[in-house]
């Protein structure tokens, strides 16, 4: 596990935060935890601090798991394993 959250956490470093991934989630209503670059945000800050809410915990069962946001990153930040990684993680640790 340790092994994979290292690995995951280096997916996260990759993102730049750039956007660009955003118009095409389903899920992005005006909160931007509720899409991709938020999801990677949640998912560093559990990862890296510990940190969680509930704002955060709901983003990240909310994603659809649908890859749209993987046809716009510029970086190739692989966003769906990120979120079926801290899903696990979540649920593992709870």
């Amino acid at each position: 596990m340790e092994a994979l959250k290292l690995e995951v956490l280096r997916e996260a470093t990759k993102c730049s935060y750039c956007g660009f991934c955003e118009w095409v989630c389903p899920t992005l209503r005006g909160n931007r935890i509720l899409g991709p670059r938020g999801r990677v945000t949640v998912a560093s800050l559990m990862l890296r601090e510990g940190l969680e809410s509930k704002a955060g915990i709901d983003s990240v069962f909310s994603c659809l798991l649908c890859g749209a946001c993987l046809t716009q990153c510029p970086a190739g930040v692989d966003i769906v394993k990120i979120v079926r990684f801290i899903r696990s993680y979540i649920l593992l640790h709870h």
